[in-house]
């Protein structure tokens, strides 16, 4: 079987990070929490430190901006504005 994209514990974590955030506004996971065992910190966007979340075929993870390449970030963007503080 199996971990990346659609496997059933990488499906099984988004979905419990989807419940996290609408019960808290932090879809954080502990370890225990998780499915996988990992804890997943998703940090605050903040103008200094820059960090994305990342869901990619392997892991899910934080990660600073600088390190991806967004595709379209002019559509992207403006989100920003509503998530930091």
């Amino acid at each position: 079987m199996h971990k990346g994209v659609g496997s059933p514990v990488h499906s099984k974590t988004m979905r419990r990070m989807w419940v996290q955030f609408a019960k808290t506004g932090n879809p954080s996971l502990s370890a225990s929490e998780s499915p996988d065992g990992k804890a997943k910190e998703w940090p605050l966007y903040d103008l200094e430190n820059k960090q994305l979340m990342i869901f990619d075929e392997f892991n899910i993870h934080p990660e600073k901006e600088s390190q991806r390449k967004i595709l379209d970030w002019d559509r992207t963007y403006f989100l920003t504005k509503y998530y930091c503080l």
